[in-house]
């Protein structure tokens, strides 16, 4: 059988619209009731990277939220709203993204995420073993609430993506010291989405991001909201209306050879709006090709040097950094590999994590392409894994 998912056209955040058009793209997969029951605690997962305000794009929408909390009410649920921003207190960003606002009214609860549970994960491929916050633990039912935007590491982040945010605080940081390649992150990614078990994904794609997200991007209108049951089916129908290729993306290239979910679009069975209607014409995407190194005969040490040459680097662009002190907090080489005060990127110690670039408020952190990339007018992406990092 092909995975539903749905799709509806909306035009704006206006409340009681977001909730009519939540409502109408989850009847096709047997409405709210199919995913929650009488009594059940459900955590709602958005997307809430750090402290934007909702206008940036960089965060899912707070009407959103509030439509998942009402429906989620309405079939008899308890809603519990959280995620692990990347930098920042949780109710702090949450004030920020006004999601606060939303719960006050709501009557819904923040999630806690700052303790966290060890959870066994017998199908891993990165880990055995996963410590995720407590509220994950804590929760009947898991929908997650992605926000379609680009990613410059990772390319596109969206429902898959999302579950990376169940990894509490710092957690983070280290890991992505230890998996310093976008296909070892993404196998992560999937090994988290096996452990937490989502039920469903709601995608805010009303507006999205293009450019060099996940924050430094630029908001860009897209009209609908996005529903399924399968993650990746999500994301691949998300990926086709921004004329993006998903085997380009590490977490739908992971999930295609472990078998989680439908990747193409011949696996889909899309529901609801015309899809087609809605592509994105001129969606700028983050610059990503193959790996054409994998292909030279040469030892791996002379590979690697080619590639650390050959991979996009963090940047400080002059006279935007507010020396708000984020990038360092988030880097995860201790001492840190960015120098805010002298405007510098350590280029022997920084990992390319581009933690930095994903987490600054300013923009003042830019992913520039390297002499030799320029020259030869590519970029790379890694080879899938073969063995253990």
């Amino acid at each position: 059988m092909r995975s539903v998912v749905s799709l509806r056209q909306i035009r704006d955040y206006e409340p009681q619209a977001v909730v009519q058009a939540m409502r109408a793209s989850l009847e096709p997969l047997g409405g709210m009731g199919a995913f929650v029951r009488a009594g059940q605690t459900v955590l709602l997962k958005p997307n809430l990277l750090g402290g934007y305000a909702p206008s940036r794009a960089v965060t899912t929408h707070p009407s959103v939220v509030r439509a998942a909390i009402l429906l989620v009410r309405a079939a008899g649920g308890r809603a519990i709203v959280g995620d692990g921003p990347g930098v920042g207190a949780l109710a702090s960003v949450a004030r920020i993204c006004g999601i606060t606002a939303i719960l006050a009214e709501t009557g819904a609860q923040l999630g806690d995420f700052g303790a966290a549970v060890d959870f066994e994960a017998p199908q891993g491929v990165v880990a055995k073993r996963l410590r995720l916050a407590k509220t994950v633990a804590d929760a009947d039912v898991i929908i997650t609430l992605p926000k379609l935007k680009t990613h410059g590491q990772m390319t596109f982040t969206g429902a898959l993506k999302n579950q990376f945010g169940l990894i509490p605080g710092k957690l983070k940081a280290q890991w992505h010291f230890r998996l310093q390649r976008p296909e070892w992150l993404a196998e992560l990614i999937l090994d988290i989405h096996q452990v937490a078990r989502p039920t469903l994904a709601i995608m805010d794609a009303v507006v999205g991001m293009e450019g060099q997200g996940p924050s430094g991007g630029r908001p860009r209108e897209l009209g609908c909201l996005l529903a399924g049951r399968d993650l990746a089916a999500v994301d691949t129908l998300a990926c086709h209306l921004i004329g993006l290729e998903p085997s380009a993306v590490p977490t739908l290239a992971a999930a295609r050879r472990r078998g989680l979910g439908a990747t193409s679009m011949a696996e889909l069975d899309v529901k609801g709006d015309d899809w087609e209607r809605l592509r994105q014409a001129g969606f700028q995407k983050v610059s990503k090709v193959d790996d054409l190194l994998r292909l030279v005969p040469l030892p791996m040490g002379v590979l690697r040097w080619i590639r650390e040459r050959w991979t996009l680097r963090p940047t400080m662009v002059a006279g935007a950094c507010t020396g708000c002190g984020i990038c360092v907090g988030g880097c995860p080489v201790s001492p840190s590999a960015i120098h805010p005060a002298d405007g510098q990127v350590d280029d022997l110690t920084c990992i390319r994590c581009y933690c930095c670039h994903e987490l600054c408020p300013n923009q003042a952190i830019l992913l520039e392409r390297p002499p030799l990339f320029r020259s030869l007018r590519l970029s790379t992406r890694p080879p899938a894994p073969t063995v253990r990092p």
